[in-house]
C-alpha cells in the first residue's frame, strides 16, 4: 500500500494536533501554595502531635532520644526539619515512609501528616495562635 506525500502530511498533522489537544487537557494537580493556606500554629497544632506520638517514653522524648532525635520542644524538633521543604525534612520523611513508618505500629493519621506538612511548607515557624475567644458582649 502506497501513501501519498499529502496523505502522510495530513495524517501527521492530525496526530500532532491530537497530541497537543490531549496534553492541553491533561489533568494537572498543582494544589494550593502553602502560603495561601490557613497558618498552622506550632504550639496548638504541631507540638501536640509530636508530644503525643513521637516524644513518648522510650522513643524520642528528652530522656531517650532514639536516633538522637528529641521531639519534645521546638528547638529539638527543628533538628529534623527543613523549613519550607517537607520532602527534605527527616521528621516528615519518617512519618510518610513506605518502609519504616513512624511511629511504629501506630502511623499518624492523614490529617495529622497534612498539618505537619503544611507547617513545614509555611516555614516551620514557632507560632502560637490564640484559640480562645471572648464570649462576653
Amino acid at each position: 500500500m502506497k501513501i501519498s506525500k499529502s496523505g502522510f502530511l495530513s495524517a501527521s498533522l492530525i496526530l500532532l494536533l491530537g497530541s497537543v489537544l490531549f496534553m492541553a487537557n491533561s489533568c494537572q494537580h498543582e494544589g494550593i501554595p502553602a502560603d495561601q493556606m490557613p497558618q498552622v500554629c506550632f504550639t496548638e497544632e504541631v507540638l501536640p502531635i509530636f508530644m503525643n506520638s513521637c516524644a513518648t517514653s522510650g522513643c524520642h522524648d528528652a530522656n531517650n532520644s532514639e536516633g538522637d532525635y528529641n521531639f519534645s520542644n521546638y528547638t529539638s524538633i527543628m533538628e529534623a526539619i527543613t523549613p519550607g521543604n517537607a520532602d527534605k525534612s527527616k521528621a516528615y520523611k519518617a512519618i510518610t515512609s513506605t518502609t519504616e513508618l513512624m511511629p511504629p505500629g501506630n502511623a499518624l493519621p492523614m490529617n495529622k501528616r497534612i498539618i505537619i506538612r503544611q507547617w513545614i511548607e509555611q516555614g516551620a515557624k514557632e507560632t502560637t495562635c490564640n484559640t480562645s475567644f471572648n464570649t462576653q458582649p
